[in-house]
């Protein structure tokens, strides 16, 4: 997939933006929440996709997590590839905390949203 459909990328900016204030206030374990979010929105989406693991790698950094900053400098080259060719984990949160290459069940929230998304292309 090339293009969001609107209502996926509204949905994934709206994840971010949270991602974002809850980041900036030094809530950085409910930031990540919302970038997880965000990335099982845009993991198909080559810019999406690696927006989400920047913003996991910055809160690695903040808060030290060696194992997060390692993580995700692997899985942002390696989501570029994925989401380039059309294999992404689907569902899979994106964190360090899981393995890079399991599907995950997505929320039903986000499901919603995704299968809104099907239906309008």
């Amino acid at each position: 997939m090339f293009c969001m459909k609107e209502i996926l990328k509204s949905a994934f900016e709206n994840e971010i933006q949270k991602g974002k204030t809850l980041f900036i206030s030094g809530d950085f374990e409910n930031s990540f929440h919302h970038f997880e979010r965000a990335h099982i929105l845009g993991q198909k989406f080559v810019v999406p996709h690696t927006i989400s693991h920047f913003w996991m790698l910055k809160i690695g950094i903040k808060t030290k997590n060696l194992k997060e900053v390692i993580g995700q400098l692997i899985r942002i080259p390696a989501g570029i590839i994925g989401s380039s060719i059309g294999v992404v984990p689907i569902g899979n949160t994106g964190g360090s905390n899981v393995s890079a290459t399991i599907e995950m069940e997505i929320p039903a929230d986000l499901l919603e949203i995704i299968e809104q998304k099907k239906d309008s292309l």
